[in-house]
């Protein structure tokens, strides 16, 4: 089996990604099926807002894990729950921070939020964050992701929200030392809500605001380091021998470079095979052939594996536990 796929020291994460329709949502059910037959207790979770996972294992799923068969267990997210539960959460978080700033109508704010670019990506890491938070419930988790755009802005978010986590916690420690620096020579400030009195904060210790702050910077440190360890996750890109998926296959790897998150494998996914002549074919045997040629040299480095194309469509436990074994285990 290829030691990637193999649980170390805590559990293993395996993200699927590649262009949309290449077989990422087959590729996934099919690790997860065979990783679950080796006695491993499995997750897989679609990531995709256009669900097909429950298609692919011919059973009705939803944002709860269900049972597939024994170590197996497969959800899909509900993306506009995500939204509607970030936001929620990112609202009274605000209501509570800011209680002096309740002349402003924070439910408004948040309605227009929901459309804005960017919350998609947000909602979706908040759940990954959440579900490898439980990941010692499970030996390994598989995430079927959405088309690769919104799969790399969703992995490079930690890193960015990292930086940007760490500038705001700065500028809020001199905003409070401005405010203790006003408060020597003017007073403490006051402020009464609903008959109850509270004072501005002007330290570090007492400031909701830096406390979430610093929270949230330790929640995204954990997603980060999970994402960036080769102990516990691998990414598996699939494609089809086609140059479109190539070239985007490529920038996939290039970015997950960038933010050092380990792709290990490409699945090259329907690949024909096929000993007859046949003039209406050729072209697409002799583009195949370029680039299958391309994936050898541009990923070198890398566990490259075929996958043919199959007679009929593979779909339920069974197929795709069969089908699993030629991306887990080494070899073709």
């Amino acid at each position: 089996m290829r030691d990637y796929f193999i649980p170390k020291e805590e559990f293993r994460v395996v993200f699927v990604v590649g262009k949309g329709g290449v077989g990422k949502t087959t590729s996934s059910a099919s690790i997860a099926s065979y990783l679950s037959t080796k006695g491993y207790k499995t997750l897989i979770v679609s990531l995709d807002p256009a669900h097909n996972l429950g298609d692919v294992f011919m059973i009705k799923l939803n944002d709860k894990p269900k049972e597939i068969s024994k170590n197996l267990y497969a959800l899909e997210l509900d993306m506009e729950k995500l939204i509607r539960n970030y936001l929620k959460n990112l609202e009274e978080s605000m209501k509570y921070m800011y209680r002096y700033l309740t002349v402003i109508n924070l439910e408004n704010y948040f309605e227009v939020l929901s459309y804005s670019p960017g919350i998609e990506e947000y909602a979706t890491l908040e759940a990954v964050r959440e579900i490898l938070q439980k990941g010692d419930e499970w030996d390994i988790i598989v995430f079927d992701t959405p088309p690769t755009g919104l799969t790399l802005r969703v992995l490079a978010l930690p890193k960015i929200a990292k930086i940007w986590t760490e500038k705001l916690i700065d500028i809020r420690k001199k905003i409070l030392e401005k405010r203790f620096m006003i408060e020597k020579i003017h007073g403490e400030r006051k402020f009464v809500i609903e008959n109850k009195e509270y004072k501005l904060p002007s330290k570090e210790d007492e400031d909701a605001v830096l406390k979430e702050l610093e929270n949230y910077k330790k929640e995204i440190e954990f997603v980060l380091k999970t994402l960036t360890d080769e102990k516990k996750t691998t990414v598996v890109g699939v494609m089809n021998p086609e140059m479109l998926a190539l070239y985007e296959t490529e920038r996939a790897r290039d970015a997950l470079q960038k933010f050092n998150i380990p792709l290990k494998l490409i699945v090259v996914n329907k690949v024909i095979t096929i000993d007859l002549d046949l003039p209406q074919l050729k072209v697409k045997l002799d583009t195949q052939k370029q680039v299958l040629g391309e994936i050898s040299e541009k990923f070198k480095g890398l566990d490259i594996i075929h996958i043919g194309m199959h007679e009929r469509e593979p779909r339920g436990f069974d197929i795709l536990k069969e089908f699993g074994v030629n991306i887990v285990e080494r070899g073709d």
